[in-house]
């Protein structure tokens, strides 16, 4: 009687015991059915992203304005009027002025001033230096100033020949000359070509003076110097 009085409870606890773990086993699976939905949705979410990262990105609409025709239109048109200007102080000077509004205002190549800074349709400029100021100068290429500063050297000398340049014409021509071409490439790009050669061969020769003649040496440096950037200074002079 006791042993089946003591044996008798166990019953129902091993079946309360079973029920227990299946419950555990179920809610075990449902959790790893859950983690597996959960990474299979994070792994969607980065192939996605992954995907387009990948994709090509299309041109923003200032790349587009950039790469128009409107700006090579403008510089075309300010270099051909400075050539129609041959001989014409008033018209040399109209011309000049043109060149003018490019720079302070963007007028032709793509751009506004607000008061915001200097908005832009190839871009946004607001820096604190001549810049904002003078707008037309990131816009315009390397190229189409160059254009335009051979095209305006060429006016003067022209106009200079035929007795047709004033004072006017002059400072138009120095203040548009000072901001397109601030390091004199124009006068300079036919010597900067021989220069690397020329400058070797000035350096062997006062290699040569150290070798052999010691003593010569420090007249030799001075001379080796002037003869590299005295060609500088007669240029800029010249082109002036």
């Amino acid at each position: 009687m006791h042993a089946q009085a003591f044996s008798s409870p166990s019953l129902p606890t091993k079946t309360r015991m079973n029920t227990i773990l299946n419950a555990q086993q179920q809610i075990g699976r449902n959790d790893s059915s859950q983690s597996l939905q959960k990474s299979l949705a994070s792994l969607t979410v980065a192939g996605a992203l992954a995907f387009s990262a990948l994709q090509p990105i299309a041109p923003a609409t200032a790349y587009e304005d950039y790469s128009g025709m409107d700006d090579v239109d403008t510089v075309a048109n300010v270099v051909q009027s400075l050539k129609d200007s041959s001989g014409d102080t008033a018209a040399s000077f109209k011309a000049f002025e043109s060149i003018n509004e490019i720079i302070t205002e963007g007028k032709g190549v793509g751009g506004m001033i607000s008061s915001s800074g200097v908005k832009l349709e190839r871009g946004f400029v607001a820096d604190e230096d001549t810049t904002i100021y003078n707008p037309g100068l990131t816009l315009l290429t390397e190229s189409e100033k160059t254009k335009i500063v051979d095209a305006i050297i060429q006016n003067r000398k022209e106009n200079i020949s035929k007795k047709s340049w004033n004072s006017d014409n002059e400072f138009a021509y120095e203040s548009l000359k000072a901001r397109l071409d601030p390091l004199h490439m124009a006068e300079l790009k036919g010597y900067l070509g021989i220069l690397p050669f020329y400058g070797a061969a000035v350096y062997l020769l006062s290699l040569g003076v150290q070798q052999f003649a010691r003593d010569l040496f420090s007249g030799a440096y001075i001379v080796s110097a002037l003869a590299v950037f005295f060609p500088i200074a007669v240029l800029i002079l010249k082109g002036q």
